[in-house]
Order: structure tokens, then sequence, then C-alpha cells
């Protein structure tokens, strides 16, 4: 049985309702135990925000809004340049990642990812004609616009530093060139390419980011990994692990977990999917990710179903943004990639990230149902 558009589109409010909720769950967990409730109180926050940007977004006319595509790409330019203007940036952990809004701050790569998507979309629905002469010889003058407002973002994130979304802006690059069905060979080039520029990223960057690599390796070789205190740079992915190993099959419990008690830091945002585990265990994990996978599922099957070739990558795009953010947080929860500030969505403490998420769902649903009006508005003209 085929299951309609509008159910599909209804089913993505609904899950990331679920979402939202298991996330408040969580950060209040993790408060209660550090003795705070400031993180709970600024996510409630941020999700009435979300609720007011999601129903904005969901009507917004987005054919309207694509003549903007261009302006839309210089504002991402200009919010990821703010956060190294002195005064405006705010510098955490040595990264100049979010915009000072005084008692709030915003993360201005979560908005700009969106942006880019955003015109990917346009310039892949709007030049359909060169997709069929993408060899690597017509690749760089057929694509250079993209090209260039993609290396452009990439370069200004990788500065803050924050290779990990700098990552995940190229992987939805390289899928949506997937989809849209650009040739196998141009896209193994650039992968490869890509991969041996970040080799030589990693060998020159920052002597923290070495050190967290080697740790890495020496874990994967199954060599002994020392870590004394939380300065070590294998001391989070090790709590994690053991977080989730005290989890076992259904856990310890609502709040009996141990890592949130300061062992583990980040517990409320890089690495909440390790307390879920620890106070839920495996089948909390499985459960939360079933729920994302039919997410994703929903996401992509209306990207599928999409008419008009702008929606259709537009929904893709969006889906893929979410898809490789949950892909790398669990990952990194449960050690098998390095570890980075990655969030997990609609379930981490993180008022950008959340309205940002918000916002491409909401995104989503309305390219899902702008798509079948048009086509019935079609059908009614030539009937």
């Amino acid at each position: 049985m085929k299951i309609s558009t509008k159910f599909l589109e209804d089913s993505l409010i609904y899950i990331c309702l679920i979402l939202i909720l298991i996330g408040l769950l969580l950060i209040g967990s993790i408060d209660s135990f550090q003795f705070k409730s400031r993180n709970i109180i600024m996510q409630t926050i941020w999700i009435f925000v979300s609720i007011v940007f999601f129903f904005i977004f969901s009507h917004i006319h987005l054919q309207r809004l694509r003549i903007l595509s261009f302006p839309l790409l210089l504002l991402g330019l200009i919010v990821l340049a703010a956060v190294f203007v002195p005064g405006i940036g705010k510098t955490v952990n040595s990264s100049s990642r979010w915009i000072n809004l005084g008692k709030f701050t915003f993360q201005s790569s979560n908005l700009a990812k969106v942006i880019l998507i955003f015109y990917m979309a346009h310039f892949f629905a709007k030049n359909q004609d060169i997709l069929d002469r993408s060899e690597p010889r017509y690749f760089l003058r057929n694509f250079f616009p993209v090209i260039f407002a993609l290396g452009l973002y990439i370069g200004l994130i990788y500065f803050e530093p924050d290779l990990s979304t700098a990552g995940i802006l190229f992987l939805i690059f390289l899928s949506m060139l997937f989809i849209a069905k650009v040739k196998l060979s141009t896209i193994t080039l650039i992968s490869v390419s890509v991969i041996i520029m970040l080799v030589v990223l990693i060998s020159v960057g920052p002597s923290y980011r070495r050190a967290r690599y080697v740790s890495f390796m020496k874990f994967l070789a199954g060599k002994e990994v020392k870590v004394q205190d939380h300065n070590d740079t294998f001391f989070q992915p090790r709590e994690s692990l053991i977080a989730l190993s005290n989890g076992k099959l259904t856990g310890r419990g609502s709040e009996e977990g141990k890592a949130k008690l300061y062992y583990l830091p980040f517990a409320h945002s890089d690495y909440i999917f390790s307390i879920l585990g620890e106070e839920y265990g495996f089948v909390g994990s499985i459960v939360l990710l079933l729920f994302y996978l039919l997410l994703l599922l929903s996401c992509f099957t209306l990207a599928q179903r999409a008419h008009n070739p702008f929606y259709s990558f537009l929904i893709a795009g969006l889906g893929f943004g979410i898809a490789y953010n949950i892909i790398v947080n669990v990952a990194v929860a449960v050690s098998l990639i390095p570890s980075t500030g990655v969030t997990l969505p609609f379930i981490s403490y993180g008022g950008s990230a959340l309205l940002i998420d918000s916002i491409a769902i909401a995104v989503i649903i309305n390219a899902s149902k702008r798509d079948r009006y048009e086509r019935v508005e079609k059908e009614f003209q030539y009937a």
C-alpha cells in the first residue's frame, strides 16, 4: 500500500515533536544532576522560537524566495565572516563559531548550511542542461558558481575552526551531485582530491587536531591509549564508551546515569547520545535511531515524489544535512570517528541548531505541499 504524501508530511511534524521531547527529557536529566536549570530553560525558550519560525517557513512562498537565492548566498557569507569580527563573534573553547546576541548566541554555520543547500537546489534545477555534460574536463567550467560558493563557505568555516561542519557541507554537495546524476567519474575524482587535501590539512593543522587523530588511530589499531585526565585527547571517547557499555540492554534507568556527573564533557550537546544509551540502554538507542530512520525515509520519499526539480533538490539537500549530522554525532559517540563538535538534531542542547533544523523541516514540508498544489493547478489548466 502506497503511503500518501500528506501522511509523510504530517509524520515529519510528529516525529520532530517526539525527538524534541526526548531531548528535553535528557537535558532535564543532565541539569538535575549538575544542580542547574539554565540549559532546560534556554532550550524551552528556543523550542517556542523554533515553533514560530517553523510556521513562518512552512508558509513562505519558496519560488519567490528563490529569486533571492544569490542575495541569500551573500548573506550567508556575511554571517560566516561576522564571527571573526571583534565584539560580534564569540570565541568558546578556542573556536569562533558563534555570533553574540547578548544572552543568546547563534552558530552561523548552521544558517549558512541551509542557505548553501537552497542555492545549490536553485542552481541544479535551473541548469539541468549542463548535468549531462558533467565529465571532469567540463565540470569546473559548468559548475563554477556552485564550486566557488562552496569553497568560500567551507574556507570560512574551516578557519573558525570547524572541520566537521566543513566536511558535512562537502558531503551534502557530493550527495546532491549524485542525485543530480553527475558523472560518477567526476564525483570519484572530487572525492579522492578532497581526501588527499584533508590528510594534508590534518597534518599541517593545529597540534590538538593531530593528537586527536593519532589517539583515534591507535584505538582503531587496538593499541593502548593512555588517558590521565580530562585534557587528554581520548578522554571524551573513552568516557562515552564507558557510558554506553554501562547502559547494557535496557539501561540504568531514567536519571540514573553516572556519565553526566561531569565525567563526560559536553554531555548535553555533543555526547547526549551516550547519556541516552547509558540511561535507556541498547533498546532506547535503537528506538531513537528508528525515529531518525522514519524521519529520513519520509524526507527522501518526498524528494523522490516531487515533480518540480527545484523542490526535489531542496528537500533532498536538507534531508542530507540532517542525515549527516545524525551519522557524525552517533559515530563520534560510539568512537567510529574522532571526537568532533556536531550536535544531534532535535535532541542536543543548542538553540541555533534546533532553530535551523526546525526551519529545514518546515521548508521540506512547504516544498512538498507546493509541489502537490502546482501539479494540481497544471492538471486543472490542461483539463
